[in-house]
């Protein structure tokens, strides 16, 4: 439709002005009907149609029906719309497609031929070809064919561009008397481009956007003036634009029914200050901001007109208007692999419990191998904008193949995060941790069951120049980590450090994306044997080195129970193809994985563990769904020969 009205417009028809009343039409005779225009019918007159010939429209019948008869089915065949990408519009609008394969009549498919010609005729104006050839033919049904054919065959004529772009000021206008220079900037159309309607109709709804981007949040904007010359076969662009006044931002408001959502923690969350230059990329991140509380169903922010500055500057003041949305969530997960067997998962949690923006949430763990009880508060957005505050605690029980493990703790961490709507390019975290555990070192002699107290102040900073938070294709990330921890043990005291440092990086190869990982850690300060055996470094597992259980890769005793150890090293190669089957997003995965846990404090790589498998992974909006079944390459005593993993997200 858009495409017809400026096809008109580009034609020289005249349009009523949006100011002047339209006349009403003179009413029609009783049971009377407008004479339909025929196939010959002559198009009206038009600016240049002396310099130039009209389309020539040429209805033929190769062969009359026979005499009387009462209804005929008919098929429509169409060329040389497809390769001006008209095909897909003609056949929502023509009257010929529409009724294809119904009972008609002679009279009716006049009708409608008379109909589509014109129709054509206007697309073909609306992507700036004028003066074309439409023929439309009939042939009866034949031997091979049982309904009648009507052929629709399209030369689309000369291609017309725009030859000028007159941009104006309009009378009375408040803004800036040459407003060309900027318009020119962000009106993505130039001086040689086809009369494209779609392409001008874009150009106009952008328009306001793109200048309230640029600092005029509240411009006038004319309908523009298109004057086709049949003669040159080009066309001059006019509009007139009162840009209006220069905009900054002022005061934030809001209306809501969230607690703790007061016009002060709005303002904070923003990253304008009142008198910055409004940007509409400004208000419109305010309004993301918002939602990714997740404490709004709907969120919309009007800019609304406030006081003239001394400088002419216009205040633009914003209103925000909430809907609320459900505050409370259940959530439930599971996994299965080999070794640690499945796990269950659950969690409820509020939202906006300690307003605002306090969610809590209680969560527990049923697993074969692990039990958990927990409590979390994280306060989002704390006294700045993408800072988080997480205090937790709660009780933990594991039983693995090193050790077995009874533990409450407590901890508390002020974080800076990323997340999927502004991934960030640097991350941080800082906090502390107690806890006090009753552990059984299944690697020492006699299975000696010890209480630890333990205090760190784990710290990591990411550095993450990834194209993607949650499935990476290109890029990189580099993660440190650092925990400084002071342990109790039997009326005696240790400290050690313990740092990490982990790379990964993805590249796209045509249809692959080759990913890899490299993982290296140390403790210094204190041997294995002394330190609890929960802190120690293992390797082996889904998220460590595939083919081996939890804990399968590195020292082990003479029972063949891992020992744990002061370094680690792992590293991993993925090709990862991903396409669609079955109406589904898809993928699959080949990956050789490598790791190594060394008693000593620097990591070697002189006895590395090798895995290989593949595995399959299935896209959902909040992440691939992961199965990877892998193999040892040299296995030692005791290792399976297949391990199979379910999880949800990459492996790195």
């Amino acid at each position: 439709m858009v495409r017809l009205i400026l096809a008109l417009l580009a034609a020289g028809l005249a349009v009523p002005a949006l100011a002047q009343p339209v006349p009403a039409p003179a009413p029609a005779e009783p049971n009377s009907e407008p004479p339909l225009p025929g196939p010959d019918a002559p198009l009206p007159e038009l600016p240049g149609m002396e310099a130039l010939p009209w389309p020539d429209i040429t209805p033929e019948t190769a062969a009359d029906p026979e005499p009387g008869a009462a209804a005929i089915r008919y098929q429509v065949e169409l060329k040389g719309l497809n390769e001006l990408g008209l095909d897909d519009e003609f056949r929502g609008l023509s009257s010929l497609w529409l009724h294809r394969g119904e009972d008609t009549n002679l009279a009716q498919l006049g009708r409608r031929i008379a109909e589509d010609r014109d129709l054509i005729d206007l697309l073909l104006r609306s992507i700036g070809h004028y003066g074309g050839t439409v023929r439309i033919t009939t042939q009866p049904p034949s031997a091979s064919r049982r309904a009648s054919l009507v052929e629709v065959a399209v030369e689309p004529g000369p291609l017309y561009r725009i030859s000028d772009l007159v941009i104006s000021a309009p009378e009375g206008a408040v803004g800036p008397a040459d407003p060309g220079r900027i318009i020119s900037r962000l009106l993505p159309i130039r001086i040689g481009d086809p009369l494209d309607a779609a392409r001008v109709q874009a150009a106009q709804t952008s328009l306001p956007t793109r200048l309230a981007d640029a600092g005029y949040p509240f411009p006038r904007i004319l309908p523009p003036d298109i004057v086709v010359d049949h003669a040159g076969r080009d066309a001059q662009f006019r509009q007139a634009i009162d840009l209006g006044r220069r905009g900054m931002f002022g005061a934030i408001s809001i209306e809501t029914t969230a607690k703790g959502f007061g016009n002060n923690h709005v303002t904070m969350l923003a990253r304008f200050k009142p008198g910055d230059r409004y940007s509409e990329a400004g208000r419109d991140d305010l309004r993301r901001a918002l939602v990714q509380t997740g404490l709004f169903g709907g969120v919309s922010v009007t800019p609304v007109e406030g006081a003239i500055a001394e400088d002419g500057r216009q205040t633009v003041d914003l209103k925000v208007s909430t809907d609320p949305a459900p505050l409370r969530t259940i959530a439930l997960s599971g996994g299965f692999s080999t070794g640690q067997g499945l796990r269950a998962e659950g969690s409820w949690t509020h939202r906006n419990l300690f307003p605002p923006e306090g969610a809590f949430t209680a969560r527990a763990v049923a697993a074969e191998r692990e039990q958990l009880a927990q409590v979390e508060l994280r306060r989002r957005n704390f006294r700045a904008r993408d800072r988080s505050l997480l205090l937790s605690g709660g009780f933990s029980a594991s039983q693995q193949f090193a050790f077995a493990a009874e533990t409450l703790g407590v901890s508390a961490a002020l974080a800076r995060e990323s997340n999927i709507i502004w991934q960030k390019d640097w991350t941080w975290s800082i906090g502390a941790q107690a806890l006090v555990t009753s552990q059984r070192d299944r690697s020492a002699p006699g299975d000696p069951r010890r209480t630890f107290t333990v205090f760190a102040l784990p710290a990591s900073l990411t550095w993450d120049q990834s194209g993607d938070l949650l499935n990476p294709s290109r890029g990189f990330r580099l993660t440190a980590r650092l925990s400084p921890e002071f342990t109790l043990r039997n009326q005696s005291n240790f400290n050690y450090l313990k740092a990490q440092f982990e790379t990964t990086a993805y590249q796209p190869i045509g249809d692959l994306v080759l990913a890899g990982r490299f993982h290296i850690g140390s403790i210094v300060g204190a041997s294995r044997g002394v330190i609890a055996p929960d802190r120690r470094f293992y390797a082996g597992g889904g998220g460590s080195v595939r083919g081996y259980v939890f804990q399968g890769v590195g020292p082990r005793n003479a029972d063949n129970v891992p020992t744990g150890g002061n370094s680690l090293t792992e590293m991993a190669v993925e090709a990862r193809y991903r396409f669609q089957a079955f109406g589904q997003d898809v993928g699959l995965v080949a990956f050789v994985d490598g790791g190594e846990v060394s008693t000593g404090t620097t990591p070697a790589f002189d006895r590395l563990s090798l895995g290989a498998g593949i595995g399959a992974r299935l896209y959902t909006g909040f992440g691939p769904v992961r199965i990877d079944i892998a193999t040892p390459i040299n296995p030692q005593r005791g290792d399976p020969r297949l391990v199979f993993y379910v999880s949800i997200g990459q492996a790195f």
